[in-house]
């Protein structure tokens, strides 16, 4: 058995990928490289129809990123099996292949998030084999690494479809009434993150999303009134959701504790 596993790269970025393909050899699994969309790859019609779809407008590399997603999750849509999306500045523990195989057993789900970051609502515990999954009613920013089934990829894009584009993560962790969960511990860690959970970064870790910034210009000033207005609704449902998880769910900070602590970076 295989799991495909889609990383998401910038041609620019050669050190990224030598480590990843390094860290992929070591590891024991084939990597399948997504050209990442750049902000040439897109015209400015088709920026304007991506930027002002969320809570506040998008810059031309979080449109890039978000559209590197969305190729992704074409084509998982069109697979027989989960597949794992990764950005090509993450950590993987040493046996993260194989829990990612061990993963793939399950018919629970529809999304796993195998990375950990800033505050998070688990619910009801799934174990897998020897690895424990934990329902996620609330995630927190990072798009870094998922396990997407191929059910999961057509609400993703049934979503874009409907919504428009968002921030991967932002776009990723709003989507209602599928079955979404967090690997605990994770077994990934995005490098620019990494010293929090007692890693060492191995390459830098610059973002490469928001070191080009540009003034927002709304087109219109309904636009304006209408981003403004996601962002005043998104806040109410997410308090809305923390309320009602008060008791049935489980703020989770993120401490060493959630993150797998074997990694092997030589």
């Amino acid at each position: 058995m295989t799991v495909p596993v889609y990383i998401i790269s910038l041609a620019s970025a050669q050190h990224r990928r030598a480590f990843q393909e390094a860290q992929a050899q070591r590891l024991g699994f084939e990597p399948i490289w997504q050209a990442a969309v750049g902000v040439q790859d897109f015209t400015e019609e088709e920026f304007i129809q991506n930027a002002f779809c969320w809570q506040r407008p998008l810059q031309k590399t979080e449109v890039g990123c978000f559209l590197s997603h969305f190729q992704v999750w074409k084509n998982i849509a069109q697979n027989d099996g989960p597949a794992v999306v990764l950005e090509d500045d993450v950590l993987l523990s040493e046996h993260w292949y194989q829990d990612i195989l061990t993963l793939a057993q399950t018919s629970c789900a529809d999304y796993v998030c195998l990375e950990t970051w800033g505050k998070k609502i688990l619910g009801q515990t799934e174990n897998v084999g020897d690895l424990k999954m934990q329902r996620l009613h609330l995630n927190s920013p990072g798009s870094a690494g998922y396990l997407l089934w191929p059910s999961g990829a057509r609400i993703l894009i049934e979503r874009y479809q409907k919504n428009g584009a968002a921030l991967a993560d932002a776009f990723i962790n709003d989507v209602r009434g599928w079955r979404a969960w967090q690997l605990v511990p994770a077994n990934l860690v995005q490098m620019n993150v990494a010293k929090h959970f007692g890693q060492q970064a191995p390459i830098s870790t610059e973002s490469l999303i928001a070191s080009k910034k540009a003034p927002t210009i709304y087109p219109s000033r309904l636009t304006f009134l209408q981003v403004k207005t996601r962002r005043v609704l998104g806040e109410i449902r997410k308090a809305f959701v923390r309320m009602a998880f008060l008791f049935r769910g489980r703020k989770v900070v993120a401490l060493e504790a959630l993150l797998d602590t074997k990694f092997n970076q030589h």
